[in-house]
């Protein structure tokens, strides 16, 4: 997972449970009834900031920074669905809060010791109550919003960023998901895609100390023209270039997925422009067709070359890593 953030309270949830704590403090026996009520006022003002400030600081602590988010790729998505700035405020909104409370609790504690009756500690504990109840409240659009950031990184599907990446694009039906459950020869492991009701289908090859990561992005994302997508399939498009790789686009030349070589080649030529990065063209359905055009030809049902292209995203998934470790050593 990207991140692990705990549930996010609302604004009443943290003052509840802050008031039921501090409900649960009764001091012993004092010598007097009035030192005997001050010391439990005081301990309820302070369970009332043990409770809420640190719990508002550490959620704070828990959202990723963007700028310094780190693959690009998720803050490219996060960014796709919030305001930034917006998401900022918020933050910064928490973090001013659980200051206010601290800053609140000692000016309050610091009254009640000066206070001079009972009446006059329980007076200033009703108007320190009130008065964090208030600054809790208002930040109840930020919690909220803060709640559906949260919902939403928890989504984001956990790609491995770290690892050498083959993309698997093409058309719909040209045989990509069965690609990736036939190289790594175990049901890939599913997680969900921002803006579609599928997921991604993550598998993994491995040799020896090298790891290559195969993604089988969801319908609607690469196996159709820009114009055909939504404002958010296209950026979320666009944020696959973050991901160091390669990709592999999947011809089927059989004509059994339903389109054309000239509607496959209309995407192919798109996908290589936007995302920037090699572009391996693999012949599938093989089996389907006596044609061989492509120079990598392979057949999922039958395993017709799939050694031979797994060997292929091996050799190049144990360069990058080469790449990374010399780059590593000379920072």
């Amino acid at each position: 997972m990207l991140v692990n953030i705990k549930t996010v309270l609302t604004a009443q949830e943290i003052i509840d449970k802050a008031f039921l704590r501090a409900s649960r403090i009764e001091e012993p026996y004092f010598p007097k009834k009035v030192d005997k009520i001050k010391r439990e006022v005081m301990d309820r003002i302070s369970t009332i900031e043990a409770t809420s400030a640190p719990y508002l600081r550490k959620l704070v602590r828990q959202f990723p920074t963007l700028e310094r988010l780190h693959p690009p790729f998720y803050r490219d998505l996060i960014s796709l669905v919030f305001s930034v700035d917006r998401y900022k405020v918020s933050l910064a909104g928490i973090d001013w809060c659980a200051q206010r409370i601290e800053e609140l609790s000692s000016h309050y504690i610091r009254m009640v010791k000066r206070a001079t009756d009972a009446g006059e500690a329980l007076t200033l504990m009703k108007g320190f109550y009130g008065r964090f109840a208030s600054l809790v409240r208002s930040q109840q659009q930020n919690l909220a919003f803060l709640i559906e950031c949260r919902n939403y990184i928890r989504s984001l599907p956990d790609i491995d960023t770290e690892c050498f990446t083959a993309i698997v694009a093409g058309m719909p039906n040209v045989g990509k998901s069965s690609l990736v459950s036939a190289l790594t020869r175990a049901r890939p492991r599913v997680a969900p895609y921002p803006f579609t009701t599928q997921e991604v289908h993550i598998g993994f090859l491995t040799r020896d100390w090298v790891r290559v990561q195969l993604v089988d992005t969801p319908p609607g994302i690469l196996d159709r023209p820009m114009e055909e997508r939504n404002e958010m399939e296209r950026k979320a498009v666009l944020a696959l270039r973050d991901i160091d790789g390669i990709v592999l686009f999947l011809i089927d030349h059989s004509g059994t997925s339903g389109y054309t070589v000239e509607q496959q080649e209309g995407l192919y030529r798109e996908l290589s422009d936007i995302l920037g990065k090699e572009v391996i063209r693999v012949q599938s359905k093989c089996d389907l067709s006596s044609e061989r055009r492509e120079r990598i030809c392979i057949s999922a049902t039958t395993g017709y070359g799939l050694e031979e292209l797994r060997g292929l995203l091996l050799e190049r998934g144990e360069l990058f890593a080469r790449q990374r470790a010399d780059q590593a050593a000379r920072a």
